[in-house]
């Protein structure tokens, strides 16, 4: 894992700094790559797709991946008008994202009735249709760990690879805590597939989404785990309610040096 590869998730910056400005700030603040969280419908459309791939041009900020408004990608919907005015958009992102750069979308997934079988099986269905779009298109669809979603245990990582598609997964640490999972075991569960980490500790009954070190998430054992997966790409803080920006490189620091102390075995 290579600390230049610690970037930020412009969640970071939500609600108070427009999603092509959180480029600006990132570059500003010495990081050089992101995943854009589109937050709006206009953010799905050409027009924006042009106006970041422009500004990730001007700042030399590369945009490693999407994250999708949950709401707007019910692909499974059961309403057969929703499905379709969904696909569609997926399709339409597909093309965003190349314009943009993007390789890898996030996605949430099965929102709710999580473990009705009647509603997960078009969700996995949805998936093979959606993961085997992006992947014509030269993009990566990672679905992530989430507490409230469906993808939440090592099982479910299992039950998605079986579906034998090139999908890709978004290992969120945050969220791992909440679930009540190791981390450890997703990490494995997702590996050879493991395409995006978000960073964030947890605090039982505190604020979510907190600075890394400021929860109860054992560091080590994160980063020694996805070292065994030899994962290479972004780690991603995704943290909320910043209290300013410079924040964001003290978390770096703290990140970089337990890189370093899992890389020498300390």
């Amino acid at each position: 894992m290579n600390p230049e590869q610690i970037g930020i998730s412009t969640a970071c910056f939500y609600p108070h700094v427009l999603t092509e400005d959180a480029l600006t700030i990132a570059a500003e603040l010495g990081f050089s790559v992101v995943e854009a969280f589109l937050q709006t419908e206009s953010e799905y459309q050409r027009e924006f797709a042009h106006v970041l791939a422009e500004r990730s041009r001007a700042t030399g900020v590369r945009v490693h991946s999407l994250h999708l408004y949950a709401t707007l990608f019910d692909i499974w919907a059961p309403y057969s008008r929703a499905r379709e005015e969904t696909r569609a958009r997926f399709r339409r992102l597909l093309d965003l994202a190349t314009i943009i750069g993007a390789r890898a979308l996030t996605w949430h997934g099965l929102r709710f009735g999580i473990d009705n079988p009647a509603l997960v099986e078009p969700f996995l269905e949805s998936t093979i249709w959606a993961a085997e779009m992006a992947h014509a298109a030269g993009i990566t669809l990672c679905v992530e760990n989430v507490s409230w979603c469906y993808l939440r245990r090592p099982e479910h990582v299992a039950s998605l690879k079986a579906l034998g598609v090139p999908l890709g997964f978004t290992f969120d640490s945050f969220q791992a805590a909440e679930s009540g999972v190791a981390p450890e075991t997703l990490i494995a569960a997702m590996d050879g597939a493991l395409t995006t980490v978000h960073l964030a500790d947890f605090a039982p009954a505190g604020p979510r989404h907190l600075a890394p070190g400021a929860g109860t998430i054992d560091w080590r054992v994160v980063f020694t785990a996805l070292s065994r997966t030899a994962y290479t790409g972004p780690l991603l803080i995704e943290v909320a309610d910043l209290d300013a920006p410079k924040t964001l490189c003290e978390i770096r620091s703290f990140i970089a040096d337990m890189l370093a102390e899992v890389h020498s075995g300390v």
